[in-house]
This record gives C-alpha cells, sequence and structure tokens, in this order.
C-alpha cells in the first residue's frame, strides 16, 4: 500500500499588466500600427519649432531665447505664440479619422454647424520615431486626400489647392489602449487654420514650389532664379546671390509677381474687397464728417445794442425770421397772401394783430382794388374746397385762410403806423437822425391794424451761430440758413447788422458776423470726407490714428511718429563709457 503526500505549490498571479513594456506591448504596437499603415490615409506634418527670434528687447516680457525651442512663450505678458517658426521639411505621418457630413445641430442654443472639428488619431511610437516628439498644439496638419483638383477659378489656380488643420488639443485616445494598459494611439483636436499672424511662414510658401528654398537664411548663397521668403513676401533670385544680401535689394531680388497659398487659401482678399465696398457705399451716404445742417433752418435771435454799447437783455431770445413767408401769387393773380403777427407795446392791454404784405403784393393791390394807405378794411375767415384727385380720393376738408376785404367806406386820417411806411431789419427808429424816409426809403414801415404813433421796432435778425447743430467738425464755407456771405482776405469796410464774412486767409477757412460792433467768429470750414480716404486730412482718423511719417532725431536715428505706450514708457539702452583708471 502506497502513501502520498501532497506539497503545496505556488502558482504565479495571472495579469495582463505589467510594471514594464513586455513582449505583448510590442505585439500590440505592432499590430494596431501595421493597422494605421493599411487603413488610415497620410498626413503632412507642418513641424511648430518655436517663436522667431525677434531681435534684441528691453521688454521683459518678450524674452530673447538663445535656440528654438517649442516650450519657449514669446509674449510672457499675453501668453502668446504670434511669430511662429516652423520646419522647412514636411514630415509624412499616418493617421485616422471619421470623415463627417455636412450636418447640422438643432440644439436648444440654436443652428450650429459641427462638421469643422475632426479628431486625428495616430500611432504614438511611429509619431515619437518620426517627428522626434509628441505632435502639439502649433503643429499645422495637412490632408492631401482632401485636394481640390477642381477650384471655381481653375485659371487663377495652376495647382490644387490644399487642406490645412491646426491642431488645438492632445492627448491620448481612449481606443488605443490594448489589454497590457497601455496606450498605443495619439489624439489630435483640429480645427480649419486660418490665415492669421501665426501661421504667416506656411501660408506665405508660393504655389509653385519647385524653386522654392524656404525661409530666406543670411548665411546661405542662393543660384539664380530660386525663390524664398523673407518676412511675408516671396522674392526671387535675379541673379547669384552672396551670403548676406537681404531681399528687397533690387540688384538681386524682385518681388515674386505670383500668388502664395494664402491669396489663394484665405478669404482675407475677399473680406478687403468687401469691406471696401461698404465704406465706399458709406462714403456716398455720408460723404462729409460732422451733421450735416445744410438742409435745416436755424432760429435767429436778438442780439442788438442798446445807446450804451451794452446788448440788450433780448440776446439769444428767438427774433421774428426772415423771408419765411412771402408773396407766393403773380402779377395779376386773384390771390394775394400775407404773413399774420403779433406786436406788442407797453401801452397795449393786448397784443396787436398786425398783417404784413410786401411791397409787389401793395402794388399788385393797388392796380386790382384801388386800395390805398386810408382805406379800410374788414378780416374774414373763409374755407377752401378741399383737394381732391380725379379718383374722388384727397383731403377731407380745405385749408382755412383770412380773408381781407376792402370796405367802400373813405377813411379821412391816418390807419396803420404813424407814418404808414415799411420797416427792414437794418432799421432802428431809435437811431439817431431817423427819419424814416431815404435812405430807409418810403414804404419802408409795417402796415399795422393800430394807429399808435409810438411805433414799436421789430428786430429782424440773421442767426448768430448754428444752434444745436454745431459739434465736431461740422463748420463749413456756408452761412446759417443758406443765406448771401461774402468771401475775401479783408473784412469789408461798410457792413450791415448780421452781414456774414468769409475770411478765406485763414486756416482754416473762418465765417464772421457783424453783430454791429465787431465781427464774431462763428464757424470754421472744418469739415471733411469721411472713411480712410487719403484726402481725409483733417479728421484725427487720417492725421494721428493712422499716422505714418517718420521722424528723424537729433542722433540720426528715426522714429515713427505714431508709437504705442509701452515703446515710449520704457527707457532706451545706452552704452556707459568705459571707465579709465
Amino acid at each position: 500500500m502506497f502513501d502520498f503526500t501532497l506539497n503545496s505549490i505556488t502558482m504565479p498571479r495571472l495579469s495582463l499588466y505589467r510594471p514594464q513594456k513586455t513582449r505583448d506591448y510590442n505585439f500590440f504596437d505592432k499590430l494596431i500600427s501595421e493597422q494605421l499603415t493599411v487603413g488610415g490615409t497620410d498626413l503632412y506634418i507642418h513641424k511648430y519649432l518655436g517663436p522667431s527670434n525677434q531681435g534684441p528687447s528691453i521688454d521683459y516680457t518678450q524674452p530673447q531665447y538663445p535656440d528654438n525651442n517649442p516650450t519657449n512663450i514669446q509674449d510672457l505678458l499675453f501668453l502668446e505664440n504670434r511669430d511662429r517658426s516652423y520646419d522647412p521639411n514636411v514630415y509624412r505621418l499616418r493617421g485616422h479619422y471619421n470623415v463627417q457630413n455636412l450636418d447640422f445641430d438643432l440644439s436648444q442654443f440654436g443652428l450650429f454647424l459641427n462638421n469643422d472639428i475632426i479628431f486625428i488619431t495616430v500611432h504614438y511610437n511611429d509619431m515619437i520615431e518620426l517627428i522626434g516628439r509628441k505632435l502639439m498644439v502649433g503643429d499645422v496638419v495637412e490632408l492631401p486626400h482632401l485636394l481640390d483638383y477642381d477650384p471655381l477659378d481653375a485659371t487663377g489656380i495652376p495647382k490644387p489647392l490644399k487642406r490645412f488643420m491646426q491642431i488645438t488639443d492632445t492627448n491620448f485616445a481612449s481606443e488605443g489602449f490594448s489589454p497590457t494598459w497601455y496606450p498605443h494611439l495619439w489624439r489630435l483636436k483640429c480645427e480649419p487654420l486660418v490665415n492669421s499672424e501665426e501661421f504667416t511662414q506656411i501660408l506665405s510658401a508660393p504655389i509653385n514650389e519647385d524653386n522654392y528654398l524656404g525661409i530666406y537664411d543670411n548665411s546661405k548663397t542662393y543660384p539664380q532664379g530660386y525663390t524664398v521668403t523673407f518676412g511675408d513676401k516671396n522674392y526671387i533670385s535675379t541673379q547669384p546671390v552672396p551670403a548676406g544680401i537681404t531681399p528687397p535689394n533690387s540688384t538681386y531680388w524682385m518681388l515674386d509677381p505670383n500668388k502664395n497659398l494664402a491669396d489663394i487659401l484665405s478669404t482675407y482678399n475677399k473680406n478687403i474687397a468687401i469691406n471696401d465696398a461698404a465704406l465706399a457705399e458709406a462714403q456716398r451716404i455720408v460723404p462729409n464728417s460732422g451733421y450735416e445742417n445744410s438742409n435745416l433752418w436755424v432760429m435767429p435771435t436778438y442780439g442788438i445794442y442798446e445807446s450804451n454799447d451794452v446788448l440788450s437783455n433780448k440776446v439769444s431770445q428767438p427774433a421774428p425770421p426772415v423771408d419765411v413767408l412771402t408773396y407766393s401769387g403773380t402779377a395779376g393773380s386773384d390771390i394775394i397772401t400775407g404773413s399774420i403777427e403779433f406786436v406788442n407795446n407797453p401801452n397795449y392791454k393786448f397784443s396787436s394783430g398786425v398783417i404784413r404784405l410786401s411791397k409787389q403784393m401793395l402794388d399788385d393791390i393797388k392796380q386790382k382794388t384801388s386800395i390805398d394807405k386810408f382805406r379800410q378794411t374788414h378780416l374774414q375767415v373763409i374755407e377752401l374746397a378741399p383737394e381732391k384727385l380725379s379718383t374722388g380720393s384727397g383731403f377731407v376738408s380745405g385749408n382755412k385762410l383770412l380773408s381781407l376785404q376792402t370796405i367802400p367806406t373813405t377813411i379821412t386820417g391816418p390807419y396803420g403806423t404813424a407814418d404808414n411806411t415799411y420797416a427792414t431789419a437794418d432799421q432802428d427808429p431809435d437811431a439817431p437822425n431817423f427819419t424814416g424816409t431815404e435812405p430807409y426809403g418810403p414804404n419802408t414801415m409795417d402796415y399795422r391794424a393800430d394807429c399808435d404813433p409810438r411805433f414799436q421796432y421789430i428786430a429782424r435778425y440773421t442767426p448768430q451761430q448754428f444752434g444745436y447743430l454745431a459739434g465736431y467738425l461740422t463748420g463749413s464755407e456756408n452761412a446759417p440758413n443758406g443765406l448771401p456771405l461774402e468771401a475775401g482776405i479783408a473784412f469789408p469796410q461798410s457792413p450791415q447788422v448780421g452781414d456774414y464774412f468769409l475770411r478765406i486767409d485763414y486756416k482754416p477757412q473762418a465765417l464772421f458776423r457783424w453783430d454791429g460792433k465787431l465781427w464774431v467768429r462763428i464757424s470754421d470750414n472744418v469739415r471733411t470726407q469721411t472713411g480712410f480716404a487719403s484726402d481725409a486730412t483733417k479728421t484725427q482718423l487720417q492725421s494721428f490714428i493712422n499716422n505714418s511719417n517718420v521722424t528723424v532725431l537729433t542722433d540720426g536715428t528715426t522714429t515713427t511718429e505714431s508709437q504705442p505706450l509701452s515703446s515710449i514708457l520704457t527707457q532706451s539702452p545706452t552704452t556707459l563709457p568705459p571707465i579709465v583708471d
């Protein structure tokens, strides 16, 4: 009989994960790489090298780095890398992404287009081996399978249009983790590349790259007929170029007349054309700056001097208008029109109504009715028939008029003002030697419905200013209300109160008004065109904001007149003389 004794045996724990990457990891990694090679598409990678070196700077927020590094930050204040440098060599890597249809997202926030962002997965180890680092924000991906071979402008675009995407975020892809718990795929979040300062180096490349040598290098020589990029422009060498001859030296370089990628891929030129058209339309609608007040009427105000050379208390008070109501009839017409006004006098208990008629009206009345100065009249309100069209439509009621009818009774004695004459704006009954006759002339006093010998003078005044419409760049060479004016380099010798005069020897031209004692400046001819036109030199937009002038300093250096505050308030570096023992 046999006796068996079973000893305990220790078995290793089953686990797909290993602290180190074993052969299992390598097996999965090769399979995933092969899968992307078979089923993926080519990706042309434009590798971001870091911010460009902008030369010496005294700004501590924009440090200068000894070498290019994608981890450098160009502007430490705004945390931006505006001027980016890219590797002239393009790397080809396989990747995969889901092609999307042009779908609209009907969400609670509105209508959105959701096909402008794509997520590309690439093999992680292949990326490290080819690029030398992980793809990061700033790198640009070109999709060669999306070349547009049939652009709408086939004559102006000799080659297919390229499709560029910028990387905006990166991370490990969740679907790239194998059973060993190690990642094998790198996920790229990509958006369409836009024409901005960051990608100038890529988009400034010419369309025809057969003779393109990339960014200009000051240490290299260039053969004749090759193209390089300098700044944001392309130049062609007209003869062999020695080292150190930088564009745009016209002896060795000429500007490339052909388009670059930005010209055909970007909407910049089209946006500029649209913007120029909008500015041109705005220029047509509003040709001049400031308020347009030439078609508006400004109320004239009192402003007469009293005998003691002191302005009366009626200054700035509204005065009766000038030539607002005029005789609208013609010679031989049956209708004679006039204006009704009310005058006040300390001796009146109530305001007195006045019918104001022009001399032309009076002559017409005399011819038709033989009415003269001492003819009694009767006032009556009449209503005209409403105006109607042939279809029967029109006004419901007619206009009401005040009719003046003569009474066939002879009146003895004056009826009207004391001397039955007519007064104009520049006549003052209180003035010395005032007679009511020439040079004021007969028929120069108002006809009135009263017979008060103490005539109350009503000053008819021109506007002293442009009223509330006055503002920045609103003055012109015209007088208020379109009233007549004279122009010259010297004031007239015998002005009348309310006359306007434009001094054309002033800069800007100045408009003056004679107030009886002095020529008062009321406006300047400073109105100019609007917009960004080159002839709009009177505005701050052209002469200050868009100032492109360069000033030569006393030490021979030059500086732009338009400078940012960041450069004005900083101290310039100076070289101190050596210390001599």
